[in-house]
C-alpha cells in the first residue's frame, strides 16, 4: 500500500465499525486482510510502524470490540487484523499499552458475547490468536491468561474448521516452545542444551495431557481430533516435544489400535505416517514399526488393505514391512487364480470370505488392482512380475465371462462378470504393468486380452477406452518386435473398423482418437505406415470426416492428419481427396472442434521435414478461412500455422536462407513478398484488431517479429493494400488521422516517393508500406496493454478500498467486485 492508499484507511475504519452500515462480503475483508499482512513489519523514514502512523485502527479495535451491536463478520475481520498487528514485538507493546489485546482475545472482553456462538468468530478468534505468536511476549500472554483451557475447548468444536484451526494454534504453541524465538538472553529454552522452564513444562503437559486423554475417550470426534493433534506435532514440532507427546500416547495407540475400528483406521496410518518420517522409526522402544504391523494384522480386510495401501507409499518404510503390505495387497488375485504362497492361512481365510460376499467382493479387487497400480507406476521390483501380471489378466478374462480351470464360488463369478469398475481398473493396472521389461514376453497373452475386450459388442463405451489407452502403451514398448506388425494387420485392424461404426459417439471417438495415438508412436517404422495406407483403414478414416457427430469429426481430422504424416515420410506426396476434405470441412463444418482440428493439421503438416509442394496451394485459403471464423480458438490456431509458415519462409524456404544479423535484403524481400501473397500479413494485421484479446495478444507477437525484419528492405519493396482489409479501417481511423502520422508515412503511387507533409484527407490512403505499416502501429504499447488481464486496474489496494466503502452505503446498484 502507497501512501495514497493508507489514507483511506481512515474513512474504511469508520465505516466498518458502524453497526448502522451494512458490512461488505466476506471476500472484501478477507482480500482486505491480504493487503495487512506484509504492512506491520514496514517502516516509514521515521522509523514508526503502521499502528504509529494510523491510529485509526487502534480506534477501530476498541470501538468494535466495545460496541453491543457490531456484525459478526466485522468481529472477526477485526479479531484477525488484530492478530496480525500484534506479529511483530512494537505492535503487540501498543495494542498491550492500549489494552486491547485483551479487549479482543481475553474471554469477555466483548460487549457483544453472544458472537461467540457465531462459528465464524471463533475462527477469527483462532486466526487472530495464530498470527499473534511470532514472538515471546504473544505466547506469554496466551499462558498468564489461561488461553490454553479455551483452545483445548474448541478442539472439540463441533464447527470442524474452528476445531482444525484450534488443533493448528495448539501445536503452533508447543511448535514456538522449542523454536530459537523462545531464547531469552542467554538462555536457550527448549533447546537440547536447556530443558524447558517450569511454566512452559506446564503448558506442554497441559496440552500433551489433553491429547492422551482425548485418544483414551470414549466420543469418537475426540478421538479424532487427538489423531490429528498427534500427526500434527509430529510432522512440525521438534524435540524434546515430539518424543514427550510420543511417549505418553504409546499406551493409547496400542489399544486403539487392536481395537479395529474402521472408523479409525485412515486417522490412525495418518499418525504412523507421520511417525516414519521422524527419527522415532529408529527407536525401538517407540515401536513405530510394531505398531504398523499390527495395523496391517488389525481389523477386517478392508482396513488391512488401506494401511497396506498407505504402506507401500512410505518413502522410509522398512523393506520387510513393505513386502508384508505388497503381499497383502496381491493376496485377492492370488486367491482368485489359486497362486497362494507365504501367506498368513487366518489372513487368507478372512480374504476369500470376503471375496465370497457381495458387498466386499468388488471393493477388495479394486483395492487390490489400484495398489498394484500405485506400485507399477513408481516401477517396484515385484519378486515375480509375470505372474502378476498373469493374475490381472486373468481377472479380465472373468470379467469378460471366461471360465477358469479351478473353480470358483458362483457369487464371484455373479459379481465379476461384466462389472465395469472392475474391468476398468484392471485395464489400468494392465497398462500400468507395460513398463515392465520382464512382461514383454507376455505381449501376445496381453495384445489377446485386450482384443477380447475390443471385439466385445458388450464391453461398455468407457472399458473399451480404457482397453485402447492400454493398447497404445502396449503398442508403444513392442514397437521393436516384427509380430506386432501381424497383430495389427490382421486382428486389430478389423476389430477397429468395426468400432468405427459403432452405434456410440464415444466408441467411434475413442477409436479414432487410438488410431491417432498408434500412428504417431509407431511414426517413423515404415512397416507400419504401408500396412495403414494398404488396408481399408486410410479409406475408413476418409469416411469417418463426414460423422455425423463434431467430436468424431474432429478426432477423424487428427487420425487422417498423423496418417498421412507417415505417408509423406514415406512418398513426399499429399493425396488431393484429403486436401479437399480439410478445406470442405474448414470451410462449410458448422462445428468448432473439427475446425480446429483442421488447421491443427495443417500446422503439424508444415511442421514436418519433407517439403509437401502440394500444400502451399492450399495455404492461403487456410490463412484466409482461418483468420475469418467466428471461432476464436481456431484464429489462435490460423496464428500458430502463421507462426510456423513465417519460420520456415524466413528461414529455410528456397527464397531466404537463414537470416543472419545482416540478412540478404533481396531474399529477404522475396520471403516477405511471399508471405503477402498468402495472406499471412492481412492475417496478422486483422489479427490485431480482433475483438478476442488472446487472438489481439498472439497476433501482436508475430507483427514484433516481422518489425525487426521490415526495418531492413525498402518502402516500395513490400505494399499492402489498405482498402478491403479490416484492419485499413483501423489503422486509418486510429493513427492515419494523427499528426505524427505526417511525418512517419510513406504513400505509395506506383513509384517510391517521399512526402514531406500530406494535404490531402489521410484516411484516403490506399496503400501503405510494411515498413511504415509496423512503425506506425504503437506495437509495444500494444503488447504490453494486451498482456495484462483485465483485472490489474481493480486488483489494487484502492480500488478494493473504494468498493468497501460504496458496499457500505446500502444501495442496490453498488456492487462490489474486489477482484
Amino acid at each position: 500500500m502507497d501512501s495514497e492508499c493508507l489514507s483511506f484507511l481512515p474513512r474504511i475504519c469508520v465505516a466498518l465499525a458502524d453497526p448502522r452500515q451494512s458490512p461488505p462480503d466476506d471476500t472484501s475483508l478477507e482480500k482486505l486482510l491480504d493487503w495487512f499482512k506484509d504492512l506491520p513489519n514496514q517502516r516509514n523514514v521515521n522509523g514508526e510502524g503502521l499502528l504509529q502512523q494510523q491510529p485509526c485502527l487502534l480506534e477501530f479495535i476498541s470501538s468494535v470490540c466495545k460496541c453491543k451491536d457490531t456484525d459478526h463478520a466485522i468481529l472477526s475481520f477485526t479479531l484477525k487484523l488484530t492478530g496480525l498487528l500484534a506479529a511483530t514485538e512494537q505492535g503487540f507493546s501498543l495494542l498491550e499499552e492500549e489494552g486491547l489485546l485483551a479487549c479482543a482475545f481475553k474471554r469477555g472482553g466483548w460487549c457483544a458475547p453472544d458472537l461467540w456462538h457465531e462459528p465464524s468468530v471463533r475462527s477469527g478468534w483462532l486466526q487472530g490468536l495464530l498470527h499473534t505468536l511470532n514472538h515471546r511476549k504473544a505466547l506469554e500472554f496466551v499462558r498468564e491468561n489461561g488461553l490454553i483451557k479455551v483452545l483445548l475447548h474448541l478442539q472439540n468444536d463441533p464447527s470442524l474448521f474452528v476445531s482444525s484451526l484450534a488443533n493448528e494454534v495448539l501445536v503452533n504453541i508447543l511448535n514456538f516452545m522449542t523454536s530459537s524465538k523462545m531464547s531469552n538472553s542467554s538462555d536457550a529454552v527448549g533447546s537440547a542444551q536447556c530443558p524447558l522452564g517450569p511454566d512452559w513444562v506446564s503448558v506442554s503437559s497441559e496440552i500433551i495431557r489433553a491429547g492422551v486423554e482425548a485418544l483414551g475417550s470414549k466420543k469418537h470426534p475426540q478421538v479424532i481430533q487427538g489423531l490429528k493433534l498427534l500427526s500434527l506435532v509430529l510432522s512440525q514440532c521438534g524435540e524434546p516435544i515430539r518424543s514427550m507427546l510420543w511417549k505418553d500416547v504409546l499406551v493409547p495407540l496400542e489399544v486403539l489400535i487392536n481395537g479395529g475400528s474402521g472408523l479409525l483406521t485412515l486417522p490412525l496410518m495418518t499418525v504412523l505416517q507421520a511417525a516414519v518420517r521422524t527419527p522415532l522409526l529408529s527407536q525401538s522402544d517407540c515401536k513405530v514399526k510394531e505398531l504398523m504391523e499390527a495395523m496391517l494384522g488389525a481389523g477386517n480386510g478392508k482396513d488391512c488393505f488401506q494401511c497396506a495401501a498407505l504402506i507401500v507409499t512410505l518413502e522410509k518404510c522398512p523393506e520387510e514391512l513393505k513386502r508384508k503390505a505388497i503381499n497383502i495387497i496381491l493376496l485377492p488375485l492370488r486367491c482368485l487364480s489359486t497362486q497362494l504362497q507365504d501367506i498368513e492361512k487366518e489372513l487368507e481365510i478372512v480374504v476369500k470370505k470376503q471375496l465370497s460376499q457381495k458387498s466386499s467382493c468388488i471393493s477388495l479387487l479394486l483395492q487390490s488392482l489400484s495398489g498394484i497400480t500405485e506400485l507399477a507406476h513408481t516401477k517396484y521390483p515385484f519378486e515375480d512380475i509375470p505372474q502378476v501380471t498373469c493374475s490381472v489378466m486373468l481377472l479380465l478374462r472373468i470379467c469378460s465371462g471366461h471360465r477358469p480351470s479351478f473353480s470358483l464360488p458362483s457369487i464371484v463369478s455373479t459379481q465379476l462378470i461384466g462389472c465395469c469398475k472392475v474391468q476398468r481398473c484392471g485395464l489400468d493396472t494392465l497398462d500400468a504393468l507395460s513398463v515392465y521389461n520382464e512382461n514383454l514376453d507376455l505381449r501376445h497373452e496381453v495384445f489377446g486380452v485386450l482384443l477380447e475386450y475390443l471385439q466385445n459388442p458388450d464391453s461398455h463405451a468407457t472399458v473399451l477406452k480404457k482397453a485402447l489407452q492400454a493398447a497404445v502403451r502396449w503398442v508403444g514398448v513392442c514397437s521393436p518386435f516384427p509380430d506386432l506388425l501381424q497383430f495389427i494387420s490382421r486382428d486389430l485392424f478389423p476389430a477397429l473398423e468395426k468400432r468405427t461404426c459403432d452405434l456410440r459417439w464415444e466408441v467411434r471417438d475413442s477409436t479414432l482418437e487410438f488410431i491417432t495415438q498408434m500412428t504417431a508412436a509407431l511414426r517413423g517404422n515404415t512397416g507400419y505406415a504401408e500396412v495403414l495406407h494398404t488396408s481399408s483403414m486410410f479409406s475408413i478414416l476418409l469416411s469417418s470426416l463426414a460423422d455425423v457427430e463434431g467430436y468424431v469429426r474432429a478426432s477423424a481430422v487428427g487420425a487422417v492428419g498423423e496418417a498421412v504424416t507417415s505417408l509423406v515420410q514415406q512418398t513426399e506426396l499429399l493425396p488431393e481427396e484429403v486436401l479437399t476434405q480439410m478445406m470442405a470441412i474448414l470451410s462449410q463444418d458448422t462445428e468448432g472442434f473439427p475446425r480446429r482440428a483442421v488447421v491443427k493439421a495443417f500446422t503439424s503438416w508444415l511442421k514436418g521435414t519433407h517439403p509437401l509442394p502440394a500444400l502451399d496451394q492450399s495455404l492461403s485459403a487456410v490463412l484466409s478461412l482461418g483468420g475469418n471464423d467466428l471461432d476464436w480458438e481456431v484464429k489462435i490456431h490460423t496464428l500458430e500455422l502463421a507462426d510456423v509458415l513465417m519460420e520456415r519462409t524466413l528461414t529455410y524456404c528456397p527464397y531466404a536462407t537463414q537470416i543472419s544479423s545482416s540478412p540478404d535484403e533481396t531474399r529477404l524481400t522475396q520471403a516477405l513478398r511471399k508471405l503477402k501473397d498468402l495472406g499471412l500479413l492481412d492475417l496478422l494485421l486483422n489479427s490485431l484488431f480482433d475483438c478476442d484479446r488472446p487472438v489481439c495478444e498472439k497476433a501482436c507477437s508475430l507483427l514484433l517479429k516481422l518489425r525487426t525484419l521490415a526495418v531492413d528492405i525498402d518502402r516500395s519493396d513490400v505494399v499492402l493494400d489498405v482498402c478491403g482489409n479490416r484492419w485499413g479501417d483501423e489503422v486509418g481511423s486510429r493513427y492515419l488521422n494523427k499528426p505524427q502520422a505526417e511525418r512517419s508515412l510513406c504513400v505509395i503511387n506506383g513509384a517510391k516517393e517521399s512526402c514531406e507533409k500530406m494535404d490531402s484527407d489521410l484516411l484516403s490512403i490506399r496503400e501503405i508500406s510494411l515498413p511504415d505499416v509496423v512503425r506506425l502501429l504503437d506495437l509495444d504499447s500494444m503488447q504490453r496493454t494486451l498482456i495484462l488481464s483485465r483485472d490489474h486496474v481493480v486488483n489494487s489496494p484502492r480500488s478494493l478500498m473504494e468498493d468497501i466503502l460504496l458496499s457500505v452505503q446500502q444501495t442496490e446498484e453498488n456492487i462490489v467486485d474486489c477482484y
